[in-house]
């Protein structure tokens, strides 16, 4: 009877052990991971034209302990100096359904562009934003692109000392790394920005260990403009027949944690002492 009551705490405490690993995701999340990986997009499911701006790709995610550097991928076939004007976005959340993000799905629209884009309220709303856009040109063949430079907000949740309620810019850098350093060359489907963590001080502590939720956009460079496609959605943002005003509300985001080495080595030795002490009894 001693040994059942023995084994059978041994599995109590992996079955918590293997809960408590599984809460850190907590959310509908599609992928995750940390420095350098790399979170990829099913080809294809761009929706409003046909243009290949439009589709997403890739992001690649990586810090420098003080920054984001994000390099974001478009279709190969897509050419973002000289294909159109199109904006990139990437939303972030903590997560948690009391991080008091925008979550509007009509006046603002849930993020700060004012696109039809928002985070369901499971994810507390979206709290940071960056905006990514063209620049010293028009997005032509006579006028291409020479790089792209992007915004910063966040928005004004209960814990932040930014105006509540509303989408503060931080930061602004009107001509970011120059399409000709971007590794393709030839057409150029690739964006590489770095982002200081300070831009997100309000509402984020990036310290080791941070975990957060986040998804990368395409959509339109004006008005009330819906998501064109989703990395972390591997489907058509619209199922049916595509609407420019269609509210894209996020149910599915995908996670990044800032590197803590030593966080996975503990729960590692845990689990290991955890099942050598269920085979010793």
């Amino acid at each position: 009877m001693k040994i059942r009551k023995e084994s059978s705490s041994c599995l109590v405490g992996l079955g918590i052990l293997a809960l408590a690993v599984c809460a850190a995701s907590g959310q509908t999340i599609n992928q995750s991971g940390g420095p350098g990986t790399t979170y990829t997009d099913v080809l294809g499911d761009g929706q409003g034209s046909a243009n290949l701006l439009r589709d997403v790709s890739f992001l690649t995610v990586n810090n420098t302990g003080t920054s984001f550097i994000f390099t974001l991928g478009i279709n190969p076939g897509g050419n973002l100096a000289t294909g159109g004007a199109f904006n990139y976005i990437i939303g972030i959340t903590t997560g948690s359904p009391t991080a008091g993000g925008d979550t509007s799905a009509s006046s603002t629209h849930g993020n700060a562009y004012g696109r039809d884009i928002s985070f369901d309220t499971s994810f507390g709303g979206m709290t940071d934003f960056i905006g990514i856009f063209g620049a010293g040109g028009a997005g032509s063949g006579v006028s291409p692109y020479t790089s792209y430079g992007f915004n910063d907000y966040v928005y004004g949740t209960p814990g932040s000392t930014s105006p509540a309620g509303v989408w503060t810019k931080i930061n602004t850098v009107s001509s970011g790394e120059p399409l000709s350093d971007q590794p393709s060359t030839a057409i150029p489907n690739e964006i590489t920005i770095t982002v200081p963590f300070v831009d997100f001080s309000d509402n984020l502590s990036l310290t080791l260990g941070t975990v957060i939720d986040f998804d990368l956009l395409s959509t339109g460079t004006s008005g009330t403009q819906t998501a064109y496609d989703s990395l972390a959605n591997q489907s058509p943002v619209q199922s049916g027949t595509f609407s420019s005003t269609f509210q894209d509300n996020e149910t599915i985001l995908d996670q990044y944690t800032v590197p803590e080495p030593g966080t996975l080595v503990l729960v590692g030795l845990g689990a290991t002492a955890l099942i050598g002490l269920c085979r010793r009894k």
